[in-house]
């Protein structure tokens, strides 16, 4: 492919803990994994620096990850052009640029058009899953990462349009597939519907997660957390407004369609698995709509 990951080199100057040695163990190892894609250095240094260096727990995600993406391309498609224009004028999905003074980087989310008819979830899950992916092999890891949700103007209407089972598996892989450490979540703009929302995430969140989510009654109580100087203009931040974050975000994922060409084709062959998949990530039968009461 024509497009160029971060160097990896700058991955390990970025963090001295990161072992060569480590990294090859786990080379070795994808060796014998027959059934996994081959992997850029950069991607296996990646997985290892979001499980805090244990070699064991990283060869866990990096098959949890690959499993993930290939029993459940609808939450991982690349949209074409057309549905990359309309999920992004509906929905903001951006890493911003400045973080925090931990060196954190914040994952913000938010409605552009509050109207629910441009609502769709499943490409929404799919932006969240392209732009991040983007985010993590241009500029490589981060120390951590917060993830901040806007949900001013999100209705039971655009409640009515999640998946139970999707979202199900989209929270698996922030969980247990994810190269990222998430530090904390954070809900702004707080709506009454918010608490049907956490009624159905709960059950699917290890405690240790459920605990990082933070409901903020003020902007005041979230600056506490997220200083004011790391949030785009639209809030009194520091940062470009929304709208021109946005625009360099589609032009950005537009520029690189070979990459996203070639990280859809990391998948796993079942038929190659030596043993059983000791993975939780499989097919589990159709996808429901949910029921709000």
């Amino acid at each position: 492919m024509s497009f160029k990951c971060i160097d990896v080199q700058k991955l390990y100057e970025k963090d001295k803990n990161i072992r060569k040695s480590d990294v090859e163990i786990l080379t070795e190892w994808l060796k014998k994994q027959p059934h996994l894609p081959e992997m850029e250095e950069m991607q296996v240094v990646a997985f290892l620096h979001s499980c805090y260096y244990q070699i064991e727990r990283a060869k866990i995600t990096i098959d949890n990850y690959f499993t993930m993406k290939t029993h459940h391309p609808e939450l991982f498609t690349t949209l074409n052009e057309t549905q990359l224009r309309k999920s992004m004028s509906a929905v903001f999905v951006k890493v911003l640029p400045k973080t925090t003074p931990e060196g954190y980087v914040v994952f913000l989310l938010k409605l552009l058009d509050f109207k629910a008819d441009y609502f769709n979830f499943f490409d929404q899950v799919c932006v969240i899953n392209m732009v991040s992916t983007l985010y993590l092999h241009q500029n490589g890891f981060e120390t951590g990462a917060v993830i901040v949700f806007d949900s001013k103007g999100f209705t039971l209407s655009h409640l009515a349009k999640f998946n139970f089972s999707a979202l199900k598996h989209a929270v698996d892989h922030l969980q247990e597939g994810a190269p990222v450490r998430v530090k904390s979540v954070h809900f702004i703009n707080v709506v009454p519907v918010l608490d049907k929302v956490m009624s159905l995430i709960k059950p699917l969140l290890r405690g240790e997660v459920f605990n990082m989510l933070q409901l903020h009654p003020s902007m005041e109580s979230f600056h506490k957390h997220i200083p004011k100087e790391c949030m785009p203009e639209d809030y009194g931040g520091g940062v470009s407004p929304c709208q021109k974050l946005q625009d360099e975000n589609l032009e950005n994922c537009l520029k690189s369609y070979d990459f996203f060409q070639w990280h859809e084709s990391q998948r796993v062959d079942e038929m190659k698995r030596v043993g059983k998949c000791a993975s939780s990530f499989g097919i589990e039968g159709t996808f429901k709509k949910l029921n709000i009461d």
